[in-house]
């Protein structure tokens, strides 16, 4: 078996796990952060949408996370449109991550540690969406090359 075939649904699958956990963590971080009782006094308008960008962030990215998980079951040969859901995916975590990076989450001295975890998580992330990518696309250009050497000399 091929490395990229080995790469494919181990990294994609580790990265539909961590996309799925994410958002299913997300869908109830508002209860466990206590996200209430720190907004008193702001405009029920505000509270509403905080939560209802919450819930639907924490369901885009689970029903991303299960595309990926469909995609690493798919294999290399997945077709154009799972390759570029897979791209995609990881380009968001990319973008969040800079995001992230440049407006860190604000931290009580205690939880410090955690600004490293969550600064490292888009990086692991993207590197788990990606390289699949990037390793079949190469076995693919090596294949490519090769046939065309094959019917050169034939």
């Amino acid at each position: 078996m091929a490395q990229s075939s080995k790469l494919w649904p181990v990294f994609l699958g580790l990265a539909g796990v961590l996309d799925c956990g994410m958002g299913l963590y997300h869908s109830v971080l508002p209860w466990h952060m206590g996200w209430r009782q720190g907004l008193g006094g702001v405009p029920d308008s505000i509270v509403w949408a905080l939560f209802a960008l919450n819930f639907s962030w924490s369901l885009l990215v689970f029903l991303a996370g299960c595309l990926v998980i469909h995609a690493a079951m798919l294999g290399p040969g997945a077709g154009a449109f799972a390759r570029r859901t897979v791209f995609t995916v990881g380009l968001f975590w990319a973008i969040h991550g800079t995001y992230t990076w440049l407006n860190p989450l604000p931290l009580p001295g205690s939880l410090v540690w955690l600004r490293y975890v969550l600064g490292l998580f888009p990086a692991v992330i993207v590197a788990f969406h990606w390289l699949p990518l990037a390793a079949h696309r190469g076995k693919a250009a090596r294949e490519s090359s090769l046939e065309g050497k094959v019917s050169a000399g034939a």
